[in-house]
C-alpha cells in the first residue's frame, strides 16, 4: 500500500473518530423534561423558561431543559404518575390536586392562612414549608419548591364586600362550598365553562377566583364589584423524580436546585407585577375594586376554618 493511500486512510479514520467523539459528547448531555398544565403566557411558564436559560448557561450547555407546557404530556395527575415512574424528570401543580395522594398537603388549602404574598413566600420557604415537602418522598418524588399562582377573591353584582356580613344571602359559585357557606352565602354548583353565562344572566350573584382569571375570562363584563378578600392562596408545588435527583452528580444537582431558587423568585415577582397591572386594567373597565381590612379578613377566617 502506497504512503499516500495510507495517509488518506489515516485522515479518514481520524475524521470518523472525531465525529464519533462529538456524537457521544452530545449523548452525554443531561436531559431534564418538565411537563406542566399552564399555557405559555402564564407567569409560571415564563419562570420555567427562565429556569431553562439559567440552567443551560450555568452548566455550559451540559444540562438540557426540555419544557412541555399546556398539558402536552397529559393532565396534572398524568404527569404526577409519569414523574413518579421516571418517564419525565419534573412536574408540578397546585397542592390542592395532590391532597388525595398526600393528605398532609391539605393544610395549604386552609382559608386565610396568609396576609399577603410576601407573608406566603416567607412561610413556604421557612423550615415548616420545607418540612411539608417531605411526604413527597414516599411517592418517589423530591420537592423542589413552591411557586405562586395567587390569591382568590370574591366578585359579585350587588355591592362591595367590606365585611363578613356583606356576603350573607349572596348566591355564589365558590371553592370549597362548605367553608364559604359559613359566611352565610348560598353556594351553587356551576361548571367553569358555564360560569360567565350564569353571571351574565344573573342566575347567580357572584363567584371567586384569582384576579388574572377574573380579567382573562372577562367576568368583569357581568360583575361590577371585585373585593380583595384574599381568602385562599393558591400555590404551585414543583417536584422532581427522587431517583433521578439522587442519580446525578453533586454538581448537576447543585445547578438544578440553585437555578430553581432563582426561577421561583422570578415567578413570585412576576405574579405580583401582573396582579398590580391587572387591577389597573380592571379599574379602566369600570370595575369597583376594594381592599378588605386585614382584621376583617381574619374574622372571616375564624368563621371559615
Amino acid at each position: 500500500m502506497g504512503r499516500k493511500r495510507m495517509t488518506l486512510i489515516a485522515i479518514a479514520m481520524i475524521g470518523i473518530i472525531t465525529m464519533t467523539g462529538c456524537g457521544s459528547k452530545e449523548e452525554e448531555k443531561l436531559k431534564v423534561r418538565i411537563a406542566h398544565d399552564n399555557n405559555v403566557n402564564t407567569p409560571l411558564h415564563k419562570a420555567f423558561l427562565k429556569y431553562e436559560e439559567l440552567v443551560e448557561e450555568r452548566s455550559d450547555g451540559k444540562i438540557d431543559i426540555i419544557l412541555f407546557p399546556g398539558s402536552q404530556m397529559g393532565s396534572v395527575q398524568d404527569t404526577f404518575e409519569q414523574c413518579r415512574r421516571g418517564d419525565i424528570e419534573m412536574s408540578g401543580s397546585s397542592t390542592s390536586n395532590f391532597i388525595q395522594a398526600i393528605p398532609e398537603l391539605a393544610v395549604w388549602e386552609s382559608f386565610y392562612l396568609f396576609d399577603d404574598s410576601a407573608h406566603a413566600k416567607r412561610v413556604f420557604e421557612s423550615e415548616i414549608g420545607k418540612k411539608m415537602l417531605e411526604p413527597l418522598e414516599r411517592m418517589d418524588l423530591q420537592g423542589i419548591g413552591y411557586m405562586e399562582l395567587g390569591f382568590r377573591n370574591f366578585s359579585n353584582s350587588k355591592h362591595p364586600i367590606i365585611k363578613a356580613d356583606d356576603l350573607k344571602g349572596l348566591k355564589i359559585r365558590g371553592y370549597n362550598p362548605i367553608q364559604i357557606e359559613a359566611l352565610g352565602v348560598n353556594t351553587t354548583s356551576v361548571s367553569w365553562n358555564e360560569l360567565f353565562t350564569s353571571l351574565q344572566q344573573k342566575m347567580i350573584d357572584g363567584q371567586e377566583c384569582a384576579t388574572n382569571s377574573f380579567y382573562t375570562e372577562k367576568f368583569y363584563e357581568a360583575q361590577k364589584y371585585w373585593s380583595l378578600t384574599k381568602h385562599v392562596f393558591t400555590n404551585y408545588l414543583w417536584y422532581a423524580n427522587k431517583d433521578f435527583m439522587e442519580s446525578i452528580s453533586e454538581e448537576e444537582r447543585s445547578i438544578l436546585l440553585e437555578c430553581a431558587k432563582e426561577a421561583i423568585d422570578y415567578n413570585w415577582q412576576l405574579v405580583d407585577e401582573i396582579e398590580e397591572d391587572t387591577l389597573k386594567k380592571l379599574e379602566q373597565e369600570g370595575v369597583h375594586i376594594n381592599e378588605v381590612d386585614t382584621e376583617e379578613r381574619r374574622k372571616m377566617g375564624a368563621l371559615m376554618n
